[in-house]
């Protein structure tokens, strides 16, 4: 039955993780089907744009950093955790490891859609899909991973 909850947890993830993917395409489909409409905003600065490309691209190359940072900050194993309070925490840390990777992509349709030059979305996108595969659920580590600590267990010091 725990095995069960574990593979139902990593489907619910992996089911998420295909969607977001797909939602990049709708994203691109969007961005396809307005640039050949001619799709032109007026009224936003040059430097206003250029500067938010700028801003843009770090916080693409940043959401690989936050991620890390907010696994392991999740992922922390207690002596008093159950494979389901584990399981658990590995499907939050895949959530949100896997919303922020589509945040990338989320930006460069916004940058898009203010430029008006589907160039500003399309290297943005192509972060967000390597960040999604950075993120994809693995079940072998998931397994590996949900494994309570045996009784008496301790980290050794590695000083």
């Amino acid at each position: 039955m725990q095995d069960d909850s574990l593979a139902r947890a990593f489907r619910l993830q992996q089911m998420l993780a295909a969607a977001l993917a797909a939602a990049l395409l709708v994203y691109a489909i969007i961005v396809e089907v307005l640039s050949r409409q001619s799709y032109t905003v007026g009224g936003v600065p040059d430097t206003l744009l250029h500067n938010l490309r700028f801003v843009f691209v770090f916080l693409a190359f940043a959401v690989y950093f936050v991620m890390r940072f907010g696994q392991q900050r999740i992922l922390v194993k207690k002596p008093t955790d159950t494979r389901q309070a584990l399981v658990a925490k590995l499907s939050l840390a895949s959530l949100i490891s896997l919303v922020l990777a589509e945040l990338p992509a989320v930006l460069g349709l916004v940058l898009f859609l203010m430029s008006g030059n589907r160039r500003d979305f399309y290297p943005l996108m192509v972060i967000s899909l390597i960040l999604l595969y950075v993120a994809f659920p693995r079940f072998t580590i998931w397994e590996v991973w949900s494994q309570p600590r045996p009784e008496g267990w301790r980290q050794e010091s590695s000083t």
